[in-house]
């Protein structure tokens, strides 16, 4: 019997998005503490234009998708509709599972533990693990967004860091999730598509010790703590103008929002956790792109046309998927560099079935 997959186990360990701290953000006052204004974007918006990546007559299309977004945008791409009516195949974006070979028995007493690695090692609270200076940035903006939550006290700061996220994003009217991803997931179970999943696979055995490591050893995620703050202090701006330009498909303006290493502190301070990088999560961005590349190079060798979906942050990067797709001989075309087509002159497929929910297994 193959052992029992843990889909949870990530989400446990290492529950932080890669938009969670992206940009390199500037100095900000420690004092500055700024009600932000709502997202203004609402009504339907067409979301930012296809990439396209073409050798032959075979193309992938690849959508950047983007969280959080406004909440209130009821999202809709007459160019992906058009370019899904037409797919042959689907690329999911990059994932991963881990696996245990402990079997489901030990592995559901297991469970438990995991649920713990969110606090500090030792009783230690927020206060204990970071500077003065940044605990008392954090107590300024914790009544604002968290109101007298207690027990986020003793969350690591790079938890802390995410539920301030999610609290203060929620607040000015941003959401997380993706239309996009569901959109196209609706569709292809529509027309059942092929879809290509390309994930990175680790077998964890230890997965007991694994956990028991993880929550004995502090987090390099003071950065990552710091950087959020940052953020909610003054330059959540930032965010919510990236949102509304994703909302109406401004990429120039989404070209300019991008840093050249736009790499989440929050994400890098989990998996850079020895428990993790000698169980083979070393790496894992460049595993789940290695992987994801295979995907699109085996779509665009075997169908006609494909769709793909990658994190826009991935699509804006001048050294990301698209630099290695290009240097393969494949010839890429960004959205905002070929305006031959507008939207309004690509048909809609007339059998499309739109649905808002935001099915599993699309980020």
């Amino acid at each position: 019997m193959p052992p029992p997959r843990l889909a949870g186990l990530l989400l446990c360990l290492c529950m932080v998005p890669l938009s969670a701290v992206g940009e390199a953000l500037p100095q900000s006052d420690p004092d500055a503490t700024t009600q932000l204004a709502a997202v203004e974007v609402q009504g339907e918006m067409p979301g930012p234009g296809l990439w396209r990546v073409a050798k032959g007559d075979h193309v992938l299309w690849i959508l950047g998708t983007l969280s959080p977004l406004p909440a209130k945008v009821e999202w809709r791409s007459k160019e992906l509709e058009a370019r899904l009516a037409e797919a042959e195949a689907i690329i999911n974006p990059p994932g991963g599972s881990i696996t245990s070979g402990a079997g489901l028995w030990r592995t559901a007493l297991v469970l438990p533990s995991l649920l713990g690695a969110r606090k500090n090692p030792d009783g230690a609270t927020l206060q204990d693990v970071v500077s003065p200076e940044l605990y008392a940035r954090w107590a300024s903006l914790k009544p604002t967004y968290l109101g007298r939550d207690r027990a986020v006290e003793r969350w690591r700061p790079v938890y802390a860091a995410e539920k301030l996220q999610r609290k203060a994003a929620d607040s000015i009217g941003l959401e997380f999730g993706s239309p996009a991803s569901a959109l196209v997931r609706n569709i292809a179970e529509q027309r059942k598509l092929p879809v290509i999943r390309p994930m990175v696979h680790i077998v964890i055995d230890d997965l007991k010790l694994a956990a028991r490591e993880f929550k004995a050893n502090a987090l390099a995620d003071t950065d990552c703590f710091e950087r959020t703050l940052r953020r909610f202090e003054t330059d959540l701006d930032l965010l919510r103008t990236r949102a509304n330009a994703w909302a109406v498909g401004d990429v120039p303006l989404l070209r300019e929002l991008h840093e050249a290493d736009p790499e989440s502190a929050c994400f890098d301070a989990v998996m850079s956790a020895s428990a993790l990088q000698k169980r083979g999560l070393d790496d894992l961005p460049g595993k789940q792109r290695k992987a994801w590349l295979a995907a699109a190079e085996q779509a665009l060798g075997e169908y006609r046309i494909s769709i793909g979906l990658l994190p826009i942050s991935e699509l804006l990067k001048p050294d990301g998927y698209l630099a290695d797709l290009s240097s393969r001989g494949y010839v890429v075309t960004a959205p905002d560099e070929d305006e031959s087509q507008d939207e309004s002159d690509v048909e809609l497929a007339p059998t499309l079935d739109q649905s808002p929910s935001t099915p599993a297994g699309f980020e």
